[in-house]
């Protein structure tokens, strides 16, 4: 309740950057949207963004070995199930004032409508239940056993 209340709590920012940390999902759609060149195909920006936000990555439809790496995005827009197809190129190469640089480059496909998709998987975010719980319950015992301490101090 009290992460809530505010426009701009930093606390509140933290932990919602930890929940999507552990989420491979995010973190996949982020390095994507990292890309020094993002290239759209068929749909506009606006409209990746939208498929995008919320997403997840069906694996076994992707191709991670290959270069450019191929990724199958799938998600639920207006309540109909639909994939979007994105190629990664990680290791591009261009001559910069007589040196080679690196840089990234994401192109967006297609976007197929009606289609099968996978489950979205929780496990991430059971794993942070799991660590918060790891986590806080000897910092409670701690501070029980402080609190206790001090009150027979007095």
């Amino acid at each position: 309740m009290f992460l809530s209340i505010g426009p701009e709590n930093r606390l509140k920012d933290t932990f919602n950057a930890y929940i999507d940390y552990l989420n491979p999902d995010k973190r996949v759609v982020g390095q994507i949207m990292l890309s020094d060149t993002i290239l759209y195909s068929i749909n506009t920006k606006d409209e990746v963004n939208k498929f995008l936000e919320g997403s997840w990555v069906n694996y076994d439809k992707s191709d991670l070995q290959s270069y450019p790496k191929k990724f199958t995005f799938e998600n639920i827009i207006d309540s109909e199930k639909a994939n979007l197809f994105c190629f990664f190129y990680d290791n591009e190469f261009y001559l910069d004032n007589d040196t080679n640089r690196r840089y990234t480059k994401s192109i967006f496909t297609e976007v197929n409508l009606g289609v099968e998709i996978s489950k979205r998987s929780y496990k991430s975010y059971f794993i942070l239940v799991i660590m918060f719980f790891i986590i806080m319950v000897p910092v409670i015992l701690l501070l029980k056993r402080i609190i206790k301490k001090s009150q027979f101090n007095q």
